[in-house]
């Protein structure tokens, strides 16, 4: 799991210019612990998001950056193998949020 958290928090150092913020939030919940990934930055371009789980997808406005298109795929691959989602919400020159839910058994109370 861990490495699926990482290869969304390095997408978000890779796409978040210098200077803007990166959160990483984590709640636990009775079943579910959920890790969000917050920046400001560029946001991913609506023509790209249906994509970016894709192996070897890469973003026509995102040349600049280094990268082969695996991160964001083996993040899915792994989380879904732990029966988990994620999903991504942006909006293009606001950010992106990822959230990632992990079945657990997590104490109550």
């Amino acid at each position: 799991m861990m490495m699926a958290v990482g290869n969304v928090v390095k997408n978000a150092f890779d796409h978040t210019d210098k200077g803007a913020e990166i959160r990483i939030e984590w709640c636990e919940f009775a079943s579910i612990v959920q890790i969000v990934v917050r920046d400001n930055g560029k946001g991913i371009h609506p023509e790209d998001l249906p994509h970016i789980f894709k192996r070897f997808y890469r973003s026509r406005f995102s040349k600049d950056t280094q990268g082969i298109g695996l991160g964001l795929p083996l993040a899915k691959a792994i989380t879904e193998a732990h029966s988990g989602t994620i999903e991504v919400d942006s909006e293009l020159g606001a950010g992106t949020t990822f959230t990632m839910n992990f079945l657990c058994n997590c104490p109550v109370g």
